[in-house]
């Protein structure tokens, strides 16, 4: 298993105190009901939601994910339809300089940069980050920014799909330091989290995964998808130096 502390050729790591900072903003924070006190200023473009707050001298921008929904009937676990209709939309689209990108995750983007400029002070440090879709989308959001000539210092990715094809995976690792979290029992990571593995190649992981084991209770943590669970990968990064 890796450390938080993963190094970049462009700069510093990002540090522990960021990451589970992170965390608790793309794994809960923004989920539905948006917490009022955790955000400075929301922003919704088409399904996609985006929160902005700075501390510590950092401003984070948080993509939010998409929720598992308690059916009525058998009051198991599901997928959204709506919210998870652009993660199925896997085609690949081109960009110019990241290559092959999910279309899905990259449809809102553009429309959610020009929105954002305005609002990010000359200067700003920023970390990006996301849970399940939402760290779909910050992987891109945060090469998109710093196309744009933003300081993105970090990525923090949450149970992440995989945005792009290598050639992405190869910037991001010349350009932005980040780290790409996967809940798995240690050991056994072919069982775990599902999501942190498709779409299958080409696309691939935004970074190398570093792996936590936070298992569900009780039957639970014999189903793969409950160890998506945005809860647990926050007692899972809290638990790692």
């Amino acid at each position: 298993m890796q450390n938080l502390s993963l190094q970049n050729k462009a700069r510093p790591a990002l540090d522990a105190a960021t990451v589970k900072a992170a965390a608790q903003l793309a794994c809960d924070d923004i989920y539905d009901p948006v917490n009022p006190h955790a955000f400075g200023k929301l922003y919704r473009v088409g399904e996609s939601v985006c929160g902005t707050t700075q501390f510590g001298g950092v401003l984070y921008v948080v993509m939010q994910g998409t929720e598992l929904e308690q059916g009525a009937d058998d009051g198991q676990l599901h997928f959204s339809l709506q919210g998870w209709a652009a993660d199925f939309d896997c085609s690949p689209l081109y960009h110019p300089q990241l290559g092959a990108v999910h279309s899905g995750f990259f449809q809102n983007l553009p429309a959610l940069v020009k929105q954002l400029m305005p609002d990010i002070a000359s200067g700003a440090r920023v970390v990006v980050t996301g849970h399940s879709k939402g760290a779909g989308e910050a992987a891109l959001l945060g090469a998109l920014l710093k196309l744009a000539g933003i300081d993105v210092i970090g990525l923090a990715l949450f149970a992440c799909p995989h945005p792009g094809y290598r050639r992405f995976a190869a910037w991001l690792g010349e350009n932005i330091p980040g780290v790409s979290l996967r809940n798995a029992p240690a050991g056994l990571e072919m069982f775990g989290d599902p999501v942190p593995l498709v779409p299958i190649d080409p696309y691939v992981a935004p970074y190398p995964l570093t792996y936590v084991d936070c298992a569900p209770e009780g039957f639970e943590r014999v189903m793969s998808v409950e160890w998506h669970s945005g809860a647990l990968y926050i007692r899972g990064v809290d638990a790692l130096d």
